[in-house]
């Protein structure tokens, strides 16, 4: 079971971090693939990783699950990145999990239409201030229409398998949300009890 994690410079590090640990505990394999023009990615607050390859190399494969941390810029770079619109088109018609915190449901899952028939969706609603730029709080989030909902900090939606989250605190259950959906409640709960989160 294999799952794409597509990493842009400016990814937020506690998201990129706590979805590639979570869904390895969960005993996925998860292809960490840059954006970039390199494998070496400096995200949003200065953590230095290196991909396993290339977005480009693995455009034409299939996964179980496309997981995308947020950030800024991490989540603009996103939704820039060649191909990425297209795979996740192709990848939610194919029945994989689609997963998005932050600011990527709104840059990346909405502008591919992969939102459309979810009854129930969140993201990141707070003010964003960068160095450069002040967002409002609902800068991001009214992209979401309707769906959004701000009471929800990860919200499932079984039928379409699509999992949308709000900020970085709440990474670790949006992920372990990913590992229920892939591997089922078992493996979710070991996890769960095992990293002690807070319920």
């Amino acid at each position: 079971m294999r799952a794409l994690v597509p990493v842009a410079n400016g990814n937020e590090d506690i998201e990129l971090v706590s979805i590639t640990d979570i869904l390895t505990r969960g005993g996925i394999d998860v292809v960490l693939a840059s954006t970039e023009k390199e494998k070496k990615v400096r995200l949003m607050q200065g953590l230095r990783i290196e991909a396993d390859c290339m977005l480009a190399d693995v455009l034409k494969e299939d996964f179980e699950a496309v997981v995308m941390a947020g950030g800024i810029p991490g989540a603009m770079r996103l939704a820039e990145a060649n191909g990425l619109h297209d795979l996740l088109i192709r990848q939610h018609a194919a029945g994989a999990v689609l997963a998005a915190i932050c600011l990527s449901p709104a840059l990346a899952l909405q502008p591919a239409g992969v939102l459309d028939a979810c009854q129930s969706v969140t993201g990141n609603s707070q003010q964003i201030k960068t160095p450069d730029q002040t967002y409002a709080a609902d800068a991001f989030t009214r992209v979401l229409g309707d769906s959004y909902d701000p009471s929800l900090r990860v919200c499932v939606d079984q039928q379409q398998r699509i999992v949308t989250s709000q900020a970085p605190g709440t990474a670790i259950e949006f992920a372990l949300a990913v590992v229920r959906m892939l591997a089922g409640d078992a493996v979710a709960d070991t996890i769960d009890r095992y990293i002690m989160v807070a319920h």
